[in-house]
């Protein structure tokens, strides 16, 4: 199996929680173009995200397709043509702020070779320039009554309407509720202790966990958990809609039993956040997955027979936050090849190889290629300036 390296957790339309105010959300206004169908999508599985090809006004998006986003999204500074808006919703994003946004009425959408009308979308702004994603397909159209298959070895997503369509697969069952209209599940991470965790595929990691729940669970395990701990650090890595998480205490695991549902997990590395727990893309990784509206079931397929299925994903080793405009070591692993390097929690990239960063929207879309040592500028938080050599995006090995 291949691990990605991932550096920045961009999470676009993570845990978009909708309460109705002037535009309620009701996922059975959608209506598909044909009844009893079955259709296969081509995605792009692209750094741990399901990104698809999406038809409106003969104008082609694309856009991400994400279960932790209650209803589909579309960025302000991209709107869709044909879009009439029709009130606000209350929205609360990936690290739990609130906001009030715009909601509009989508023209038909089409994918594959299915449309859907009666898809509405909110509006938000993004939350980080020069990103290739026009919006967010969220869990609205599945909550209209569509099945869907999730197959990223063959870069695949079935939709159908027939209840009964994919109940011949295999694999182990993990049954979900609904909590502001999208997929609850329940992880039992370490021993007997259970939590409730977002089903998330707008989220590149494995698994994450919220702080608060962590401290409950060391308070009750101890020693046990305190084994599996490879470090801490204070910092914050996660971006939602409206800014970043705060800065506080994270934590490093390797949890080496973790059960989703009936389907048990080792070597699992992990970190806490402030944010809500979820259970994120990786998981894709490792085998498919089927969502079963009528029955609120997910069922996961190992694409091996091993038993417990071995994660094995890289431990977060850095990560990026946008601070005054620039990008910021939001977080940085004393364990890791970045902190040896001599990056620390707090500095600035102004320069790279001699050439300005000009801002976090610049760094982000800056064209590092894999393997390759690059030369960084950094400032620390008492304005000193120091260079850092290190290589990006290491290349890629098979484990």
């Amino acid at each position: 199996m291949k691990t990605s390296f991932f550096i920045i957790l961009l999470l676009f339309g993570h845990g978009l929680q909708v309460h109705a105010q002037t535009a309620r959300y009701d996922a059975k206004r959608i209506k598909p173009s044909a009844t009893d169908f079955a259709d296969t999508i081509a995605i792009e599985w692209e750094r741990e995200q399901i990104f698809l090809p999406v038809v409106m006004n003969g104008c082609r998006y694309r856009f991400l397709f994400d279960t932790g986003a209650a209803q589909t999204m579309v960025y302000a500074d991209t709107p869709v043509l044909g879009s009439t808006p029709i009130g606000h919703i209350r929205s609360h994003d990936a690290i739990g702020r609130v906001d009030t946004v715009p909601v509009v009425c989508l023209p038909p959408m089409t994918l594959g070779s299915t449309t859907f009308s009666g898809c509405r979308a909110t509006v938000q702004q993004r939350p980080v320039g020069g990103r290739n994603c026009d919006g967010i397909v969220g869990f609205d159209i599945v909550n209209s009554g569509i099945n869907a298959k999730i197959d990223v070895r063959n870069n695949c997503l079935i939709l159908s309407d027939r209840k009964n369509f994919f109940n011949h697969e295999q694999g182990f069952d993990i049954t979900y509720k609904l909590k502001y209209h999208v997929p609850y599940i329940t992880v039992i991470p370490f021993a007997d202790f259970r939590e409730e965790m977002l089903f998330d595929t707008g989220s590149r990691r494995f698994i994450t966990m919220n702080k608060g729940s962590f401290d409950l669970l060391a308070n009750k395990t101890g020693a046990l958990l305190e084994s599996q701990i490879e470090g801490r650090s204070v910092g914050r890595h996660a971006i939602g809609l409206s800014g970043t998480e705060p800065r506080g205490e994270v934590v490093f695991m390797n949890l080496k039993d973790l059960r989703v549902g009936d389907c048990p997990f080792t070597d699992v590395h992990t970190i806490t956040t402030q944010g809500g727990s979820h259970l994120g893309a990786a998981l894709l990784n490792l085998g498919t997955l089927v969502i079963n509206p009528k029955r609120k079931r997910l069922r996961f397929q190992p694409y091996t027979q091993e038993r417990p299925v071995r994660v094995g994903n890289k431990q977060t080793d850095i990560a990026f936050v946008q601070e005054k405009g620039m990008p910021c070591v939001g977080l940085v692993w004393e364990r890791s090849i970045p902190y040896r390097q001599g990056f620390r929690e707090g500095d600035i990239i102004t320069q790279i190889d001699g050439f300005p960063v000009k801002n976090f929207t610049h760094f982000v879309v800056w064209p590092f290629i894999m393997g390759r040592e690059y030369l960084f500028t950094v400032r620390d938080k008492a304005g000193r300036e120091r260079q850092i050599r290190w290589v990006r995006i290491p290349i890629e090995k098979e484990k």
